[in-house]
């Protein structure tokens, strides 16, 4: 039976690296290898320092990120204090401008109404070319209105655009000398003649009348949009199917050019119909909101007569008429 080399030896107790004779080392023990790194062995004098240092470096480098972490709280927080006080500041500057803005306008309507009080009106100023009125929307129009005021010049400013478009159309199509096509001599003709009439019949008969019902709260201004926008917007939808030698550019007058090979003339009545069929949905829209308005506004008929007799009393020719009358009735006429 065989013996067990290490049966008998100390695995720790001999040094592999002692003497060549195999001789048995006394072990060292723990406490002195802990009082010699404290005193400065091999340990101590080399890798403690070493560790010391590296300890101390990472003390120093934990207080620096300290304070970076602080410097940057501070540095955040000045920059956030710098933000918020430039958005106080935008803000207030937004605000002095507006009541700038406010100070103004009134300044402005408080000198027209001193003029009118006095007899002079403000300086006429439409048309920019040659001036016959004074047109301010944001100086006579109460801010609550202005939008649907403003909303209406510009369709009237669309339709003016529109008739020069259509008459441009009803020339092309002339020009084009359409087989299909019948009447496109008077059809540019009246075309050229709705340029002058519907321009200015659509600003005094419907556009002016809104503009001082809005300005003066008037139930008979009120009525007079009424009934000449109303012919208005039947006037949209009849240049919207194009009746031949009518003066309208409309569908009709479309699919003529259409079965006639005419494509520049087909497009050019196919914008002017497309153009009449939105000025015909955005008034209508615009009529039942000026019509809402005036119900909540408690407009009645009866007040627009009295209105109507008193303006007409009020006017020259009605002190005419009344001067006339008196003197048919008391016989004198000097």
């Amino acid at each position: 039976m065989s013996q067990n080399p290490f049966d008998d030896r100390d695995p720790f107790g001999d040094d592999p690296f002692g003497d060549s004779g195999g001789g048995q080392r006394d072990a060292v023990p723990l406490h002195s290898v802990q009082r010699s790194t404290d005193q400065g062995g091999f340990l101590g004098g080399f890798g403690g320092s070493a560790y010391r240092a590296v300890e101390a470096d990472m003390d120093g480098f934990g207080a620096d990120e300290d304070s970076m972490y602080k410097a940057g709280g501070i540095s955040q927080g000045v920059s956030q204090g710098d933000f918020s006080q430039g958005s106080r500041e935008a803000e207030l500057q937004r605000r002095e401008d507006e009541l700038a803005a406010r100070e103004r306008e009134l300044r402005t309507r408080e000198a027209n109404v001193q003029a009118m009080a006095s007899g002079t009106r403000p300086a006429l100023n439409f048309p920019p070319l040659y001036p016959i009125m004074y047109h301010a929307i944001n100086v006579e129009v109460p801010a609550g209105d202005r939008r649907t005021v403003r909303t209406l010049f510009y369709m009237w400013l669309a339709l003016e655009a529109m008739l020069v478009l259509n008459c441009v159309s009803c020339l092309i199509v002339l020009v084009s000398n359409a087989a299909d096509v019948s009447n496109a001599g008077a059809s540019f003709g009246s075309s050229f003649v709705y340029l002058f009439t519907i321009s200015a019949g659509s600003f005094f008969l419907w556009y002016r009348p809104i503009y001082n019902a809005y300005m003066k709260d008037s139930s008979m201004f009120f009525y007079l949009f009424f009934v000449f926008n109303g012919f208005h917007i039947l006037f949209d939808a009849y240049m919207a199917v194009g009746v031949p030698g009518a003066g309208s550019a409309g569908i009709i007058v479309m699919l003529q050019c259409i079965s006639s090979g005419k494509k520049a003339a087909a497009a050019f009545c196919g914008i002017s119909f497309a153009l009449w069929v939105l000025h015909f949905v955005v008034s209508l829209f615009m009529y039942i909101k000026v019509r809402r308005h005036y119900r909540l506004r408690g407009h009645t008929f009866s007040e627009a007569k009295q209105q109507a007799y008193l303006g007409f009393a009020q006017s020259g020719a009605g002190q005419a008429a009344a001067g006339a009358y008196i003197r048919s009735n008391t016989g004198t006429f000097v």
